[in-house]
């Protein structure tokens, strides 16, 4: 099963039109949005997986390295809005770090070993698909993605907006599959097996 991001869109939009509209203090509205955003995308992942097969994620994604970056995105965007003498936009920079702390929470993630990635027929025992690159590319493009966001003036818009930057950053995460790979003759070789993307 792929992301579930329909979950996500619905409940932020609810709370982008609802609950967080119109607020000017970050301890009221940055620090739960930056939760809410974190708990939504750890509900909508939990059924993703490697493209193209499908291995779900196990373990190892890191909650807390995206929440943190998405407060300290929404605690810069206050801050700045403060700045004499009417306040100041830094635009994309303000969003680097949650742009950062979404894509490195991808850092330690394993996956469920089956099904097998050809050429192999079985994981090798003990072993689960790695992340060598939680797609790391993708931090200034999603951070881009995030600030056109939040300045759609659309309530409405600004989720389907984040998961768009969500999706694109997720077919960069790389990593390794360790299977065993038939031989003539042979006992099946123990082979590590590049994949890109996961949806």
């Amino acid at each position: 099963m792929p992301a579930i991001w329909p979950g996500f869109t619905a409940a932020m939009n609810s709370w982008f039109c609802g609950d967080a509209e119109g607020g000017e203090d970050w301890e009221k509205v940055g620090e739960p949005t930056a939760k809410k955003i974190t708990a939504e995308y750890e509900t909508a992942i939990a059924a993703a997986g490697i493209i193209p097969y499908g291995n779900v994620v196990a373990s190892g994604w890191a909650k807390s390295t995206m929440e943190n970056g998405w407060k300290t995105s929404f605690e810069m965007v206050f801050n700045s809005a403060k700045t004499p003498p009417e306040g100041i936009d830094l635009q994309v920079p303000n969003w680097i770090p949650a742009a950062t702390g979404t894509v490195l929470a991808w850092a330690a993630v394993q996956y469920q070993p089956l099904p097998p990635h050809p050429p192999s027929v079985a994981p090798v025992p003990g072993t689960s698909p790695l992340t060598l690159d939680p797609g790391s590319a993708g931090i200034m493009p999603l951070a881009s993605t995030i600030n056109d966001a939040f300045h759609s003036n659309l309530c409405a818009a600004i989720a389907p907006i984040l998961v768009t930057g969500f999706i694109q950053h997720l077919t960069l995460v790389q990593g390794i599959y360790n299977g065993l790979v038939p031989v003539p003759g042979a006992p099946p070789v123990p082979t590590p097996i590049p994949w890109v993307g996961v949806a």
